[in-house]
């Protein structure tokens, strides 16, 4: 058991999760977020790029429902 582990409450983790989802994991910058929407296909197509790095951090697929 990892006695050192520091347990953040619920609305510090779900703080330090959005800090992590939006922010580049290199730099700390905010990530700039694009999506593109295909009606005929119902999906939508999210990328994220950090503006400092000039890097495409993550792409994800939805499905519109």
């Amino acid at each position: 058991m990892d006695r050192n582990k520091e347990y953040l409450s619920e609305k510090k983790e779900h703080e330090a999760f959005l800090i992590d989802q939006n922010h580049c994991c290199l730099c700390g910058t905010r990530l700039s977020f694009k999506h593109l929407v295909d009606f005929e296909t119902l999906k939508i197509q999210e990328d994220a790029d950090c503006p400092k790095c000039q890097i495409r951090l993550k792409t994800k697929n939805y499905s519109l429902q």
